[in-house]
């Protein structure tokens, strides 16, 4: 019954993910102003791209880029994620690490072509944090989280219309 259950939820997991993965890369290239440039200067800007000093508003682009990486993550881990096999979880890890340095890479290289977006490898370390973040949060509570979301969806958990649309308001409110 519970590796039905995994299977009835996963397409939910995929849907969230997918959908997350678009709004980090579309709330990452607002106001979409793009700019054209060739393509050897981008490449040539982005092997030049510094670390910037951070000031207090740098400080905060930098909490915003760790924290947008952490559901990331914390969400294709759990698509990812094997019930049974510790080292297919392992591999699972290192795959979203990866993946998430390689989104992370392109959405700073697209931000080249709009320049109202900063560059910088600040961006990059802070995304690469927020994703083993993310990955260290499911391996702690991701799959309770999982199951009780999923119970929440089905109407299953404890709780009347009213607290469950609460939630709802709440998760979309964060």
């Amino acid at each position: 019954a519970r590796s039905h259950k995994k299977e009835r939820d996963a397409p939910l997991l995929v849907a969230a993910a997918l959908l997350y993965t678009a709004f980090v890369a579309y709330g990452s290239l607002v106001p979409l102003e793009f700019r054209s440039l060739p393509l050897d200067e981008a490449t040539q800007r982005f092997r030049d791209i510094a670390w910037l000093d951070l000031g207090v508003g740098s400080r905060a682009d930098w909490v915003a880029n760790l924290l947008l990486f952490i559901p990331l993550a914390f969400l294709w881990l759990g698509v990812l994620w094997h019930r049974r096999s510790v080292g297919l979880r392992v591999l699972a890890s290192v795959f979203v690490c990866a993946g998430a340095a390689v989104l992370s890479v392109g959405i700073e290289f697209m931000q080249l072509f709009f320049p109202p977006r900063t560059v910088s490898q600040n961006d990059l370390l802070a995304e690469a944090i927020g994703a083993v973040l993310g990955v260290l949060a499911w391996w702690g509570v991701g799959p309770r989280v999982a199951q009780w979301a999923g119970d929440w969806l089905a109407g299953r958990g404890d709780g009347s219309l009213a607290r469950r649309l609460l939630y709802l308001y709440l998760v979309g409110l964060f």
